[in-house]
């Protein structure tokens, strides 16, 4: 191998955070697709989910992978492909304050998570909620222009496009919730047309599930008598995903990763109430109850297969999600519901040490006094942790590679096999498990240079 090969330029700013984002054993949020190795089939699966929602489908997936294995790499891979084919695309990570369900705001807390990180192809790294109605308003308004000729100052366009958007409106009404969110994006454009920012202020605080009463809602420029709450948020990403496919865009794709944490509720009736929220969502996207939305949700292996506390212990979900009986070793379902993240080859991994190796040498500017055979060396050393031909992630891979490129990197004087020698690395627990009160041990190691 040629460590001076030229790769494709990358910008600077983006390098910059994968490498780091990388280092700290973090998903970046952006530059994904520049080390993105050995996850084709999984992602060809999800595309093909896409272009379902597209008619006006719904989807919901389970990926399914053990800390590190690359599970919230593929939803970041895969968000990056749906917002370059016109798809809006929001996440959100589940924590003890974030769950489907729960008394004190938690299901709210995701959906204000979500309008938070909604994005677009036009603005992926921030909210897009008002960008996307500003974009609408304005196409609208080229639009008429250019089928009525008239200019952009008549009284007739600003008709013309209030007809276009009562149109959209009208077809929301009918769905739960959709009189009220149609009336706030009637006021939006009142107050897109009028450059009333208060309006518009209160329109987009309401559309961002951030009004805590009814009262204040009804005090407020936009006069509604409700709100979003913890018991119909999910009414509203169904709106969303019907309205985005009236306006123009492909569909709505929602990734929430971490679920885990619903596995670690510690209260019986609260895990099994946002397993039924998980169930209920399932049924909505899979019946067609749920036009143009995708959901897909990330996971370990506990909180799908735990019989005690996990997806299983609940026997609505475990029918839907149970493996099939005919499904035989070495053989994947990737049109089930459930998406297992395999382990990558070991074609796989050295082709990925290589692309960081390149990538590395490409941000710091020098010129790694690496070789095929050290690579080899490092690999083998990985490979021959306990455990490491099922638990071997690349997330541990990428980190502890990348700690030693950058050793080398500020220290001229040593050369690779000074980092990696023999007895340089020792095996210790990895810390990062379930709560304390559960007897399983994920079996996972560290690896220390």
């Amino acid at each position: 191998m040629d460590n001076t090969t030229d790769i494709r330029k990358i910008p600077k700013r983006i390098l910059g955070s994968l490498l780091n984002s990388c280092s700290a054993g973090v998903v970046p949020r952006n530059g994904l697709e520049y080390i993105a190795i050995g996850r084709n089939a999984e992602v060809a699966a999800i595309l093909r989910d896409l272009e379902n929602i597209k008619d006006g489908m719904g989807a919901f997936r389970f990926l399914i992978g053990r800390y590190g294995s690359g599970k919230s790499f593929l939803i970041g891979l895969i968000r990056t492909n749906a917002l370059e084919r016109g798809y809006v695309t929001s996440d959100c990570d589940l924590s003890p304050d974030r769950r489907f369900v729960g008394r004190s705001g938690q299901g709210l807390a995701v959906y204000r998570e979500l309008m938070r990180n909604l994005s677009t192809k036009a603005s992926p790294d921030h909210s897009a909620l008002e960008s996307i109605f500003t974009k609408w308003f304005s196409d609208l308004q080229l639009e008429q222009m250019k089928s009525l000729g008239i200019s952009p100052d008549s009284p007739e366009l600003m008709r013309a496009v209030s007809e276009k958007i009562f149109d959209v409106c009208a077809q929301l009404r009918s769905y739960v919730n959709g009189f009220e969110f149609t009336k706030v994006i009637s006021l939006l454009y009142e107050a897109h047309k009028s450059n009333d920012e208060e309006l518009k202020a209160d329109a987009l605080k309401w559309m961002r599930g951030e009004f805590t009463t009814k009262s204040e809602a009804r005090h407020s420029r936009i006069n509604v008598s409700s709100i979003v709450d913890d018991t119909n948020w999910y009414d509203y990403i169904k709106l969303y995903a019907i309205l985005f496919r009236l306006i123009g865009y492909n569909g709505f794709v929602v990734f929430i990763d971490e679920c885990v944490n619903l596995y670690k509720i510690p209260n019986r009736i609260s895990r099994e109430n946002n397993y039924e929220k998980i169930l209920s969502m399932f049924n909505d996207t899979l019946q067609g109850k749920a036009e143009g939305l995708a959901i897909i949700l990330g996971g370990t292996p506990q909180f799908l297969e735990d019989e005690r506390r996990g997806l299983y212990s609940y026997d609505a979900l475990k029918s839907r999600l149970k493996e099939g009986s005919f499904n035989k070793e070495g053989y994947r379902d990737l049109l089930s519901p459930v998406i297992r993240i395999n382990r990558l080859s070991d074609d796989e991994l050295f082709a990925l040490v290589v692309r960081v190796l390149n990538l590395h040498g490409q941000y710091y500017n020098w010129i790694p006094r690496v070789t095929n055979d050290n690579l080899v060396s490092f690999l083998q050393l990985c490979y021959d942790r306990i455990g490491a031909d099922s638990m071997l992630t690349p997330r541990e891979v990428i980190r502890d590679f990348l700690n030693v490129l950058n050793i080398l990197n500020q220290n001229p004087e040593l050369d690779f096999d000074g980092v990696v020698g023999s007895g340089a690395v020792t095996l210790k627990p990895d810390v990062e498990g379930d709560d304390e009160d559960d007897e399983d041990d994920d079996g996972f190691f560290d690896i220390t240079i």
